[in-house]
């Protein structure tokens, strides 16, 4: 779940962010072709795909009652409100954008144990979250810059409050769906996801007030703002009073550039850092006694950074297998020798949130899911099953065409999985040899978490399932499976939700985890005796065990600071205390059908409302060959599919005025963009008059065109790597004049026909979490543009008329970069590239190959170039951390270091044409606010010329 506001402070805007000219800001993205449906309510318009009519009445049902709760909490209100239910991405997810204000929630239930299984099903968590996202964007305070925005563009004006660090909504949303949505529901309330917190307050990396609520970028867990906003709001909500969130948020609004640490002192009456010295007290005073009734439980030695280790198993007495994520690695399945601590990567992939795996009894293969791609529709991923050699890594994918995940092998060596079925899941049987589906097991209309095939007995299932926010675990067989999970559960606690099951290895016992005791431990049921016991008292969550194949040894894991790790436990070492089953079993009552006779669904349909522009923005753009600027004014828009958008600039630059229209249409494949556009841009030419030295002299061009595009992505493969490509075929009927220096004699005008191609592929790209670069792939890219027709022009020089004949140019120019890692445990990478241009005529810029190291323009007015160039990071630090009074954020710093060689093919002495420079220097990213840049100051030496360039730029 997350927020996408687009942009920050007006300052911020202005200064660093007016849109460029030409460019588009409302995208657009194609979709799967389903047929919309729309339901309207008192303050919502649900727009669902046909067929989940259910899930959309369920959506408006929790947004109509929980919104007054919200809007008492954020203040602002909503009026026919978009919100868009899509079923065609197992990646699950909610945001709100404020770029055509809305939300966007996936359908599919989110897999694994991100959010609070007492809340209830997916819609119950993640609704509730989005509505307080909306609902405080739509707050726009009293009389203040939100309301001058506002003018302007409402969309704008709702993203000031994305100026805050992104824990700041992230936690009062938390706060939110964890004080008032279901009685001990919402990640507040969540061993899982408020440990974390605990694990690291209580040790020497102690979270300072900056990482709590700005989201990380190099730094575990990934979700820390939502922890530490969360924890810190609850804290804010608790000392100072109900309103003291929505008072900062009124206040922020209106006076953006003061800070969100301005904001809290006017609701507080005390600074941030006095804010934070208190709630650092109050968590010492809670937090004392917890460590005090814990065992210490020491986690295997992992010899790699930033370990996100999930589900151990065992492969032999002394092996175990797991998957692994980390700073400096490729993530994947790892062999793990418990004597000498030894780390193997054997398989390199990504996996399904749930994490779960089967392995094989003869232990050669692997069965895992992963989230595959669409290859033309953006976000839209599916849960795909894979069958891998443990020998070689060698893979195949079973059974393609459904939505599969969370397998498990059964006695008879079928497969036991999960498969996505609208807005539920349910569990099918499928058949190895053939990948076919044999049967559909359960199909409730609760959902089903997970499902452990018993190891010796064919037909027998332990299943997790959530029983509207009450998540239990049944045994039963498969020909009564869906009779026994309509009765009371085999182990349940009032308490708490149950985890992970897994077998013994003789089918008598099982293993689980549960969290009603407040943090996450591990218990075993023997079917026996129908007794419980504790195998694990850890601090702060233990999960995930296993059993070893004689099954008096558990591997499991423990969160351990800002890691998970893997842990190994004898039975003769257990906590061993026995623990009763709760025998009340009190689901939520079921309301997820009922929905109010006056909301009445019908198709939906776009409309031309959209037409009316959304944004008013100024458009500034360099111009081409110079480094002056055109200034202006665009209009902006698109539809709330996002199917269509358009932009109208118009600028002002050499006493001129320019326009740029644009419309792109993606409501089918591959759609295609219009634009009709007159722009500027300087070129160089170089004359040989007879009699005469040969001189260079630029023009001022002219460019009247229409535009008519087809821009194509395919993705191929987004699992650890990437592999894509984008393709944009063109034509272009243009018009070309030229101003000589005065800007005020042109010529006439020469009509062009113009077609151009582009085209970039990339190949296995992959980058670990601390690269600042890809560590391996490849990328090419090439651009070919030809006159098919096009006439000459008479150009007044210092030396008189001289005539430019364009004769049909035609240029091409393209590039190729290969990265490689050859100390990737550091984080560094080598990239090596090639780039050229080749033209009849000036149509590129050729100094667009150069790099800027170089103190001047490298064989100006040459039409054929070719640069070689190095470019090599080496990390220095990961700070990750920043400011809340002054919302400055430091993510990392790293140094560069570069070459570049360009020469001009065609020169008669081409080792004389050639310049080459060397240089270095330090680079930092770091974000104002939410405004993520990238800088850096460098020197160039040319030790041919002995020119020495200090500059900042890009290298």
């Amino acid at each position: 779940m997350s927020v996408q506001p687009k942009l920050l402070f007006l300052f911020l805007f202005l200064t660093f962010y007016a849109k460029p000219a030409s460019a588009q800001f409302y995208p657009t993205q194609y979709r799967p072709p389903v047929n919309w449906q729309q339901l309207s309510t008192d303050h919502f318009k649900i727009i669902f795909p046909q067929g989940e009519d259910s899930a959309a009445y369920n959506t408006a049902r929790i947004l109509e009652e929980q919104y007054p709760g919200v809007q008492k909490l954020t203040g602002g209100s909503l009026t026919n409100f978009p919100v868009i239910l899509t079923n065609y991405n197992d990646r699950s997810n909610g945001i709100v954008t404020t770029l055509h204000f809305r939300s966007e929630i996936d359908i599919p239930p989110i897999q694994g144990k991100a959010l609070n299984p007492k809340t209830g099903g997916w819609l119950q968590n993640v609704v509730p979250h989005e509505l307080v996202h909306a609902l405080q964007f739509s707050n726009l305070g009293g009389f203040g810059l939100g309301r001058i925005v506002n003018i302007f563009s409402p969309d704008l004006a709702r993203s000031l409050h994305g100026a805050p660090p992104s824990g700041i909504q992230e936690g009062l949303a938390t706060y939110y769906e964890s004080e008032f949505v279901a009685q001990n529901g919402g990640r507040g309330n969540y061993p899982f996801f408020t440990n974390p917190f605990d694990a690291i307050f209580t040790s020497p990396g102690r979270w300072s007030m900056g990482q709590m609520v700005h989201f990380p970028i190099d730094t575990r867990p990934f979700n820390r703002h939502y922890i530490g906003g969360y924890t810190f709001t609850k804290w804010l909500q608790d000392t100072y009073g109900e309103k003291t969130s929505r008072d900062a948020i009124d206040f922020h609004v209106r006076w953006p550039f003061l800070g969100y640490g301005v904001a809290l002192k006017h609701a507080t009456g005390r600074w941030p850092a006095q804010l934070y010295d208190a709630f650092e007290k109050n968590q010492e005073a809670q937090l004392k006694k917890k460590n005090s009734q814990t065992d210490v439980i020491r986690p295997l030695s992992i010899s790699l950074d930033g370990a996100e280790i999930r589900r151990p198993k065992w492969l032999s007495d002394s092996t175990l297998i797991f998957h692994g994520s980390f700073y400096n690695a490729d993530p994947g399945f790892y062999r793990y020798t418990i004597p000498d601590g030894s780390l193997q990567r054997i398989i390199t992939t990504s996996i399904g949130s749930d994490y779960n795996y089967a392995i094989s009894d003869d232990r050669k293969t692997l069965i895992y899911s992963y989230y595959k791609p669409d290859a033309i529709y953006p976000n839209a991923f599916n849960s795909t099953l894979v069958k891998a050699s443990l020998k070689n890594g060698a893979s195949t994918l079973i059974n393609s065409d459904r939505r599969l995940f969370s397998p498990s092998l059964s006695a008879d060596s079928s497969l036991i999985s999960l498969e996505r079925h609208k807005s539920i899941n349910r569990i099918i049987k499928i058949n190895l040899t053939n990948s076919l589906v044999n049967s559909v097991l359960a199909d409730p209309s609760y959902q089903i978490v997970s499902a452990a095939a018993h190891p010796t007995i064919s037909d027998s299932l332990a299943v997790i399932m959530n029983r509207n926010g009450s998540q239990a675990l049944w045994l039963a067989s498969e020909d009564h499976l869906k009779e026994v999970l309509s009765d009371p559960p085999t182990i349940s606690f009032s308490d708490g939700s149950v985890f992970d099951p897994i077998w013994h290895p003789d089918g008598k016992s099982i293993l689980f985890s549960a969290d009603f005791s407040g943090d996450l431990q591990i218990y075993e049921y023997n079917l026996r005796t129908a007794k419980m016991i504790q195998w694990t008292n850890a601090p702060y969550n233990a999960f995930e065990a296993s059993y070893s194949p004689d099954g008096n040894t558990i591997a499991f894991v423990i969160q351990k600071e800002n890691e998970r790790l893997p842990a190994v436990l004898s039975r003769n070492d257990i906590y061993s205390t026995d623990v009763l089953t709760d025998p009340s079993f009190s689901p939520h009552q079921d309301v997820s059908s009922q929905s109010n006779n006056n909301w009445n669904s019908r198709s939906y349909k776009t409309g031309l409302s959209w037409l009316k522009p959304r944004t008013v923005l100024p458009a500034i753009e360099e111009i081409s060959g110079s480094n002056q600027y055109k200034w202006g004014v665009g209009l902006h828009s698109n539809d709330l599919l996002q199917q269509q958008a358009y932009s109208v600039e118009l600028t002002a630059a050499e006493e001129r005025l320019w326009y740029d229209l644009t419309y792109q249409n993606k409501q089918f494949f591959p759609g295609f963009r219009a634009r009709i556009f007159s722009k500027p841009a300087f070129r160089t030419f170089r004359f040989d008059p007879d009699n005469e030295s040969p001189f260079t002299q630029t023009f001022l061009r002219q460019e009247r065109s229409f535009a008519l595009s087809m821009p194509v992505q395919f993705t191929f493969e987004q699992n650890v790597d990437f592999t894509g490509l984008f393709i944009e075929p063109e034509f272009r009927q243009s018009q070309l004049r030229y101003f000589n220096q005065d800007k005020n004699n042109a010529t006439d005008f020469s009509n062009a026909s113009i077609g151009n191609i582009y085209a970039q592929f990339n190949y296995k790209l992959q980058q670990n979490i601390r690269d600042v670069q890809p560590n391996s792939g490849l990328q090419f890219y090439a651009e070919l543009e030809h006159f098919f027709h096009s006439g000459s022009v008479s150009l007044e020089t210092t030396s008189g008329q001289q005539t430019l004949n364009f004769a049909n140019p035609t240029a091409l120019r393209g590039g190729l970069s290969a990265y490689l890692s050859p100390l990737q445990q550091w984080n560094q990478s080598l990239r090596i590239g090639a780039e050229a241009i080749t033209q009849t005529h000036p149509v590129f810029d050729a100094q667009s190959v150069v790099s800027d190291g170089f103190s001047e323009r490298v064989l100006s007015g040459s039409n054929n170039l070719v640069s070689i160039n190095t470019r090599y990071t080496i990390p220095l630090v990961y700070p990750d951390d920043g400011g809340f009074l002054l919302p400055l954020y430091l993510s990392n710093i790293y140094l560069v270091g570069f070459t570049d060689t360009v020469t001009d093919p065609t020169a008669n002495d081409v080792l004389q044409s050639s310049r080459s420079v060397f240089g270095a220097g330090v680079r930092i990213r770091f974000r104002i606010s939410n405004l993520s840049l990238d800088i850096g100051a460098g020197i160039g030496v040319e030790p041919s010329r002995n020119n020495i360039h200090y500059f900042i730029g890009d290298f």
